[in-house]
């Protein structure tokens, strides 16, 4: 039987002086990582659960409570079921969160003009993995529109647009907002046109280890076919 995730949190002791939460569902870790458990301070060697408290049990369900981790600085949550970044909410000090990892989870839609409000410090987002999708872009201010496509390009904010639209929704919002007359997103439409080039007719199909964008039906789609690292940030 699975260990629900936040009864696992529940668990935890002197959660204050958390800084770092590791919740990476991943129990096939081959990297060797030294690190003490969160439960017992039993030192851990390339593994992820500790074998006294957790009997190496994977982790379900979502968190709906971090209100004790006043302060953490970072969340490795990948590999999980989480369908959005609700618990988020819950923390406390909201400004003290610089790194989110929620790799290969299941989260369809994430309010970016919401995260960047409420986590002013946060510098890497790992999103990749989710079927993820943009909403409420309309109350995204000009300067974290422009945040949000740097952070993109620069890989601070990792997503995948062949599994979800999130590029699309970036571009079409900045092409309706440049159609307005708001020049300075003339940029951002270079800039996500260029992280979603569609190939030329004529050119040949690209091999298995290529990243090279498709232009099906008038929808980009960024073709990956080589393996994923699901590494921390």
């Amino acid at each position: 039987m699975n260990r629900n995730i936040q009864e696992y949190l529940n668990g935890l002791v002197n959660k204050p002086r958390i800084f770092y939460l590791d919740l990476n569902n991943n129990s096939l870790k081959t990297e060797k990582q030294e690190h003490a458990c969160l439960t017992c301070n039993q030192q851990l060697s390339g593994k992820l659960y500790c074998q006294n408290c957790d009997k190496n049990k994977q982790l379900e369900g979502e968190i709906t409570d971090l209100k004790e981790f006043t302060n953490l600085r970072g969340i490795n949550a990948s590999n999980n079921q989480f369908t959005n970044l609700e618990f988020l909410n819950t923390l406390p000090n909201k400004d003290k969160l610089k790194s989110l990892n929620l790799f290969g989870n299941q989260i369809k839609e994430v309010n970016f003009a919401e995260l960047l409000t409420n986590f002013p410090n946060l510098e890497k987002i790992n999103l990749q993995g989710n079927p993820l999708g943009a909403k409420n872009l309309n109350n995204l201010s000009s300067e974290q529109f422009g945040k949000l496509v740097q952070g993109i390009k620069d890989k601070k904010i990792k997503i995948n647009s062949f599994k979800g639209t999130i590029l699309i929704d970036l571009l079409e919002h900045a092409q309706k907002l440049a159609n307005q007359g708001n020049t300075e997103y003339q940029a951002h439409i270079k800039t996500l046109n260029q992280m979603s080039q569609p190939i030329q007719p004529n050119q040949e199909k690209p091999n298995s280890s290529n990243k090279t964008p498709l232009l099906i039906g008038g929808v980009v789609i960024l073709a990956v076919v080589s393996a994923l690292g699901i590494g921390y940030l």
